[in-house]
């Protein structure tokens, strides 16, 4: 099941440390428009879910701060798909029910049975989300609890009882992620249904509650170690594509020491001599300030053939970035691997599409799912979101054609397409959501 909150392995960008929020992982925003001005939306995007968990506990000492953390924990949007599959199993529990009143007892035992289910259940849904950002201990209290209130329902429905401990099994899967702590719970709950079996004959069907406890806690475990690995692969691409900005930004650091070290100290040298032979000789200093102005002149211009370098787009750069930020804005990325099957000739251009595309998606489309296909000679980017209302503009009628797009980054796109001798095309996409695509005039 999703974790409310990420809380085993820490994350570069602004993710929790083991059972505490990172504060420190944030990235300030670049003003270069740059891979690094991208990265720094993904970490902010992350930031923003882990902040409020922080400061939530910060204002509160003791008992009130761990309320406050596991509060917010459950009021998480990742939670959602926890409560979601809390439904459904609950659904099953309705056969409990069904037997508890067709079972021929008591009215009053039945009313009393029915009620105490109630809290079982609800601890079902939301323990899990309030203890999953809580240090081991806490959630082994949690669960310590919630095994003894199963004991309640021995004097009420009897042997019974083994049919909710399906419940109490699954709870220690998806709050434990450790095999010591969950094989034992596991084992223990299905062996002491079976052991009532074989004592019976199994002419009781709540001995049969093992299979069913069994079965159901071991694959609620499996999908809970998938989603962890899942969970530690986004955590390790977000890492390598922080540590890509970090690189590059040092690299340009590097070269603009390297381009403007070495002149401006011999232009403030040349300034200090020109400054003393103004008097003393005119002549020297006028040859003085011509060295200056030509040292000045050639600086510039290895200032600005590094940072056309710097701005180089890069399409695998921009494929990897775009991986990162999909995944911090929640959006399930498709992505070919890299760019190298793009005709060199469209890669500079792709890699600019790429960047327009993924961030219409982030920003605009509140889809689920992104699809990006490379061609030899095209690119598409697709979306499953809202369609093609963006900032209150429809583009549902706007003619396909060279350059012929609507929207400052859509209308930017078109003129570099136009430069590349290629197309731009966009509009509604066939089952919902948005299309963008750039490619030769064949494409």
């Amino acid at each position: 099941m999703p974790r409310a909150v990420d809380t085993r392995t820490s994350s570069a960008t602004g993710g929790h440390a083991e059972r505490e929020v990172d504060r420190s992982g944030a990235i300030r925003p670049a003003t270069d428009r740059s891979t690094v001005a991208d990265m720094d939306l993904v970490s902010g995007a992350t930031a923003r879910d882990t902040g409020a968990d922080a400061e939530a506990a910060d204002r509160f000492p003791g008992w009130r701060a761990w309320w406050a953390r596991a509060f917010a924990s459950a009021r998480n949007r990742n939670a959602r798909g926890w409560y979601f599959g809390a439904a459904i199993g609950l659904c099953y529990q309705g056969f409990s029910l069904y037997t508890i009143w067709s079972d021929g007892g008591s009215l009053a035992n039945r009313i009393v049975t029915t009620v105490l289910l109630i809290p079982l259940f609800a601890g079902f849904a939301f323990i899990p989300p309030l203890v999953w950002a809580t240090p081991r201990r806490d959630r082994l209290i949690a669960f310590g609890v919630y095994l003894l209130y199963s004991f309640v329902f021995f004097p009420l429905i009897g042997y019974s009882t083994f049919w909710i401990w399906v419940l109490v099994a699954v709870v220690a899967v998806v709050i434990f992620e450790e095999v010591w702590i969950v094989a034992p719970i596991v084992g223990a709950m299905t062996a002491v249904p079976l052991a009532y079996g074989f004592a019976t004959g199994f002419a009781d069907a709540a001995a049969f509650s093992s299979i069913v406890t069994f079965s159901v806690s071991t694959m609620m475990f499996g999908m809970n170690q998938q989603i962890r690995a899942v969970r530690e692969l986004r955590q390790a691409q977000g890492e390598i594509a922080r540590l890509a900005v970090v690189e590059e930004r040092a690299r340009f650091s590097r070269d603009m020491h390297d381009v403007l070290g070495h002149s401006l100290t011999v232009v403030t040298v040349k300034s200090e001599l020109a400054r003393r032979l103004v008097k003393l000789d005119p002549d020297a200093a006028e040859s003085e300030i011509a060295d200056i102005e030509r040292l000045s002149r050639s600086a510039l211009a290895d200032l600005r053939a590094a940072v056309a370098g710097y701005r180089e787009m890069s399409l695998s750069t921009e494929l990897a970035v775009a991986q990162a930020s999909l995944a911090a804005a929640g959006v399930k990325a498709h992505l070919p691997s890299n760019g190298e099957s793009v005709d060199p000739r469209f890669r500079e251009l792709f890699g600019w599409v790429l960047r327009e595309g993924v961030t219409n998606v982030i920003r605009h489309s509140r889809a689920q799912n992104c699809w990006v296909t490379l061609t030899r000679e095209s690119l598409r980017v697709e979306d499953d979101g809202r369609g093609c209302q963006r900032d209150g503009v429809s583009t549902s009628g706007a003619e396909i054609g060279r350059a012929r797009v609507s929207g400052s980054g859509l209308d930017g796109l078109g003129r570099r397409a136009a430069d590349y001798g290629a197309l731009i095309r966009f509009g509604p996409r066939d089952g919902g959501g948005f299309f963008l695509e750039a490619g030769g005039s064949r494409a």
